[in-house]
């Protein structure tokens, strides 16, 4: 995928909220769970509802399958949850069927099609978005959706193939969906307060530099989607992997607790861009945009030669001058640098 550095700006997902509970509906039998006890708004659905209960069979047998695979158990259980939370956050019933797709694609499953899924079947909003397609070659994971007037590409690296890949692999794919997740959301919501004006919506997710360290992955995701207005969003969507947990690395997690991390990347990046010329004139833009605030710097991506720090578009100017990223060498940060992640100071 190609940013336009011109044509930027950061995006913003919103998660609807939940809906009241709904009545009780006669049980069905498939699911992974006993339907008799079934006490949540989102079990009552499922339970209510054959293919939901077939896709929750389904997933159930592939997270124990993954589980028992996994090099940490644990951290699997912890990405089931994390998805449990987005999950019961659907307001239908087609958005609990997407949701256990994605999952299910992302634990290496492929569940057949229902008759919602194929073309012109199902709810109105499974027929404007289209049907979801996965795609796995040696070297990455391709998500596509495309409907009348809605367009997802999605696309992340695969990682290798013994276990500690293989969980880094799936919280990546957690990554990825959730950015996905999040879009059609937002599309279902529109499409009820009053249906689809105006241009098509796109989404899409690509990836440039991927560095395999010796303690951690990191993939350097970008999207760019379109939602109406004069212009489409970027967003950099950083990800670090620890390898030995699977798990991802926050941004204050690649440095030594209580260190002044903040304050080490404030002055390398202020002295790296206020000598620019396109900063003139915005000197108090620019201070604040480089402020040592956690919220200034929450988009790092470590790689071979240095702290890759990105300044997302109107952080540290308006919306011409575009985005800015700065690479900080780990000679600057080697007194702040975790030292499980950075033995030395150093990858």
């Amino acid at each position: 995928m190609t940013i336009n550095r011109q044509h930027s700006i950061a995006i913003l997902f919103r998660v609807a909220g939940l809906l009241p509970l709904v009545a009780a509906a006669p049980m069905a039998t498939a699911a992974s769970f006993d339907c008799a006890k079934a006490g949540t708004r989102i079990e009552k659905l499922i339970c209510a509802d054959a293919e939901l209960g077939r896709l929750d069979t389904e997933l159930g047998r592939l997270y124990a399958e993954a589980r028992r695979s996994a090099a940490e158990p644990a951290a699997m259980k912890r990405a089931q949850r994390d998805w449990l939370r987005l999950r019961d956050r659907c307001p239908d019933s087609t958005c609990v069927a997407d949701a256990y797709r994605a999952r299910i694609s992302a634990l290496g499953g492929a569940p057949a099609r229902s008759a919602a899924d194929k073309p012109g079947g199902g709810s109105a909003a499974t027929a404007a978005m289209g049907e979801p397609k996965l795609q796995r070659t040696a070297k990455s994971v391709r998500i596509t959706q495309e409907g009348p007037r809605f367009e997802v590409k999605a696309a992340y690296p695969r990682l290798g193939g013994d276990k500690a890949a293989a969980a880094a692999e799936r919280t990546l794919a957690g990554v990825v969906e959730t950015e996905v997740d999040d879009f059609r959301q937002m599309y279902r919501e529109m499409l009820a307060e009053g249906g689809h004006v105006g241009q098509p919506w796109a989404l899409d997710i690509d990836y440039g530099e991927v560095y395999a360290a010796p303690r951690f992955w990191s993939i350097g995701l970008a999207s760019y989607s379109y939602t109406g207005g004069a212009h489409g969003g970027v967003a950099h969507l950083p990800v670090v992997i620890d390898r030995d947990t699977g798990k991802r690395v926050p941004p204050a997690g690649l440095f030594k607790p209580g260190s002044p991390w903040l304050k080490a990347l404030s002055e390398h990046s202020y002295k790296a861009l206020a000598g620019q010329a396109v900063f003139r004139g915005g000197e108090e833009w620019l201070m604040t945009g480089t402020a040592p605030t956690a919220e200034n710097y929450q988009k790092l991506l470590p790689l071979g030669d240095g702290l890759r720090v990105v300044f997302e578009q109107y952080q540290v100017g308006p919306y011409a001058i575009g985005f800015h990223d700065v690479k900080v060498p780990y000679s600057a940060l080697r007194r702040v640098l975790n030292p499980r992640l950075f033995p030395n100071g150093r990858l």
